[in-house]
């Protein structure tokens, strides 16, 4: 009998300390809370995320109206601290400017994006993700400035994986792509993707960006492979730069120098009378245009035309060599 009464008294104060220990589990749920916050305050966001991850476990171990809230709570809190963690990890960045702290608070991002789908807090979650390829982006430039190449692709690849419609990084690829391979194609390739991505989220800076770069490459590359007599890949290049900028000034004038070189007067003239109309500046500028369409008329017999052309050419560098075709080769002022 008094061990029958043993045990019943020894069960009383099991189940009493039991009700104590759950009113005092809760209690602290409710101070860790509060600690959690004191320390997102404080801005040691590590050891507030785990308060708020200590204090939700005992709310979820409580079962309880009271744990659930007091859970609840604490697991909405995790995402936003994450998210204020990676935001004063980029203001270090931008007072620092080094890459080594850049690469953490990008990190940091990351997290937010996955803390914020964990605990479905959507706002976190598209904030996270519209700031990873910013910062990758951001990272692919200061690369770029270094000439650090191969490591800017990499960084412009993250920024497209994490968005695939941002137009930027696709442009910067094209850049990347000139200074890492001699193929055109390759540099065109990223700069029409840059084209089409713009296009479809209404960037048009960038879209006019990416076509100047394809153009004044095309047209640069036209350039040198006229000097170098190379007129056949010369033309491709310069015919594939007008559907890129089909107002260019300088991409007609140079077909029209290659089509003289390659004795085709008509293409040549064509291509002079096209590039005069987009040229827009003064005499200086368009006496190179007309030294072109003079020789072409001059090859083609037609003193008349040769001569007006020639004199609209004397200007600048182009003076003497037109005058001196109009004086000693078509004898502009006789008649014969």
């Amino acid at each position: 009998m008094k061990v029958f009464n043993k045990i019943l008294l020894l069960s009383l104060v099991a189940l009493l300390s039991t009700n104590l220990m759950a009113q005092k589990t809760y209690e602290d749920a409710v101070n860790l809370y509060n600690s959690a916050a004191e320390q997102a305050s404080a801005k040691e966001y590590d050891k507030a995320i785990a308060t708020y991850k200590e204090a939700a476990q005992i709310g979820e171990e409580l079962g309880t109206p009271q744990g659930t809230d007091i859970k609840s709570r604490s697991e909405q809190q995790i995402p936003k601290v994450q998210l204020n963690k990676a935001g004063n990890l980029f203001n270090a960045f931008r007072s620092s400017k080094q890459i080594s702290d850049l690469d953490i608070a990008i990190i940091a991002f990351e997290e937010a994006v996955e803390i914020g789908k964990q605990y479905q807090d959507t706002r976190v979650t598209q904030a996270a993700q519209g700031y990873v390829p910013q910062l990758y982006y951001q990272k692919a430039t200061m690369l770029f400035k270094r000439e650090m190449y191969e490591e800017t692709d990499k960084a412009l690849n993250s920024a497209i994986q994490a968005n695939a419609n941002y137009a930027q990084p696709y442009y910067t690829k094209g850049l990347v792509a000139k200074k890492l391979s001699d193929d055109i194609n390759d540099a065109l390739r990223w700069f029409d993707q840059a084209i089409a991505v713009a296009d479809k989220t209404n960037k048009g800076q960038i879209a006019r960006q990416a076509k100047g770069a394809a153009h004044d490459e095309l047209l640069f590359r036209g350039a040198k492979l006229i000097e170098s007599k190379n007129y056949s890949d010369a033309i491709d290049l310069l015919k594939l730069a007008t559907e890129y900028d089909a107002e260019s000034a300088d991409v007609y004038y140079r077909l029209a120098e290659a089509y003289n070189k390659q004795s085709k007067y008509d293409l040549a003239i064509s291509n002079a009378k096209t590039a005069l109309t987009h040229e827009q500046g003064g005499k200086t500028d368009k006496a190179k245009i007309y030294f072109e369409m003079g020789f072409a008329y001059q090859m083609k017999g037609n003193k008349a035309e040769a001569c007006s052309a020639y004199t609209d050419a004397s200007f600048g560098s182009f003076k003497a060599p037109a005058e001196h075709s109009m004086e000693f080769e078509l004898k502009c002022g006789t008649t014969n």
